[in-house]
């Protein structure tokens, strides 16, 4: 059985008292004992319940996650076969509901030290005839997406995963990366349309396209939002609720139904950097997309939605003298800062500019100490907010229980606090013959 830390137990009693409070909705969801004809699995890269509750401060309201009749309200277990979890195995184990050790994809070790793959929920539902999508905002053969398209026992085997992801017969697959060269085996792919902007992406479902459609977007992850305006991108990347919109539209053409899985990996990207603010607005931007696919499956009762993550990164804290005010003024990434400032930017101006702070000659020192983090060691000592990292550290993986929250038919097998993160992808399987 595996230990409950007590941050652990902690984000646990939190999430069970979230669970029983009222939901703060007045529509309710769909009853029903059959397998959900449409599946919807966000998954929040990176989010613990203190993540939530950023997003909610930082929005200065609830967030539209809060007001959605969850039918169901659980928790997950995230540890790997190796302790606390990578963004691999956790997603292995919600596409495939397996165990597995950290960095590796769609695979499993074998008695004899070997590896064996593990069939995944993209999978089953190709299988059976449903029309099925991967949406991301971090590198479409990046880990969470990967880990329902590929089967490798290394993550950094990006050019085989694009590989085999181009094999699926996926309809609908957009994320960054576009300037990432192993992408090229999703490329000229035959039947298949490519958009490059926002633009074509709206141009192509309102002509009515079913797919298969990809779009790849960005040189490596798509554009931090708070970086949209600065990086020139508002008009040529399409926003996590906009692919979301998009990804529905396609993927509902399809009488069979359809499995549709959205990460909001940004989030995870803004805890490595220790970033508050940037993961803040990624998280409002993530439960925009889930609004989109709530206000889409609201009146429908074959379509189940589930909010969950693979692990919660960077040990992230909030107090009760946390300055929400100085993370909203915050207008670029620390890794926009560290950008400019490395190409010669003075470091008081840059700071001043995108954060209101006029750092001190001993916060210069620790930026100059300790570059992009000592800018994260600066803003977050001013916001007194906390991380489980300092100076040139990222933050890291924790083994923080997880939300896991569903609404439509199948909800109820989600249920649990605790539950192993393997439950997730069993479910998933099942609902396809696995």
């Amino acid at each position: 059985m595996r230990r409950i830390s007590a941050r652990g137990l902690i984000a646990l009693i939190a999430l069970v008292a979230a669970a029983l409070a009222p939901m703060g909705a007045s529509v309710a969801g769909p009853a029903g004992s059959s397998p959900p004809k449409n599946v919807i699995l966000f998954i929040v890269d990176g989010m613990g319940p203190e993540q939530i509750a950023l997003g909610r401060a930082m929005k200065g309201s609830p967030l539209f996650v809060d007001g959605i009749p969850w039918q169901t309200k659980g928790t997950l277990d995230t540890d790997s076969l190796e302790g606390v979890t990578d963004s691999a195995a956790g997603a292995t184990a919600l596409a495939s509901g397996a165990e597995t050790n950290n960095g590796w994809l769609g695979m499993v070790p074998t008695s004899g030290g070997g590896a064996r793959s593990v069939p995944t929920a993209l999978e089953r539902a190709e299988a059976n005839g449903k029309a099925t999508g991967l949406v991301s905002d971090s590198y479409i053969t990046d880990a969470t997406p990967a880990a329902f398209s590929a089967h490798v026992t290394s993550r950094s085997e990006t050019t085989e995963i694009a590989r085999q992801t181009a094999q699926q017969g996926i309809e609908f697959l957009f994320g960054g990366g576009r300037r990432q060269g192993s992408v090229g085996p999703l490329l000229d792919r035959p039947g298949v349309t490519y958009v490059r902007n926002t633009r074509e992406m709206n141009a192509y479902v309102n002509g009515g396209g079913a797919g298969p459609v990809y779009g790849f977007f960005g040189s490596w992850n798509m554009a931090y939002n708070l970086d949209r305006d600065d990086e020139g991108v508002t008009r040529t990347e399409p926003t996590l609720p906009q692919m979301t919109s998009a990804a529905l539209s396609v993927l509902s053409k399809d009488q069979d139904g359809f499995f549709l899985m959205v990460e909001g990996g940004l989030v995870d990207w803004g805890g490595h950097a220790r970033d508050a603010a940037s993961m803040g607005v990624e998280m409002i931007e993530t439960d925009e997309a889930v609004k989109t696919a709530y206000d889409w499956a609201k009146n429908r009762t074959d379509t189940l939605i589930v909010f969950t993550a693979d692990h919660e990164t960077g040990d992230f804290d909030m107090t009760g003298q946390t300055d929400v005010a100085k993370l909203r003024r915050q207008t670029a990434t620390t890794e926009y800062m560290w950008g400019l400032i490395k190409t010669g930017s003075p470091i008081r101006g840059t700071v001043r500019t995108y954060t209101g702070i006029d750092p001190t000659s001993a916060e210069i020192a620790t930026i100059q100490r300790c570059g992009e983090h000592g800018i994260s060691d600066v803003l977050s000592s001013r916001a007194k907010v906390t991380w489980n990292g300092t100076c040139t550290q990222e933050g890291d993986h924790t083994s923080t229980f997880v939300p896991v929250w569903a609404w439509g038919p199948g909800h109820a097998d989600f249920a649990g606090n605790g539950s192993e993160n393997e439950l997730v992808g069993q479910r998933l399987l099942a609902y396809y013959g696995g």
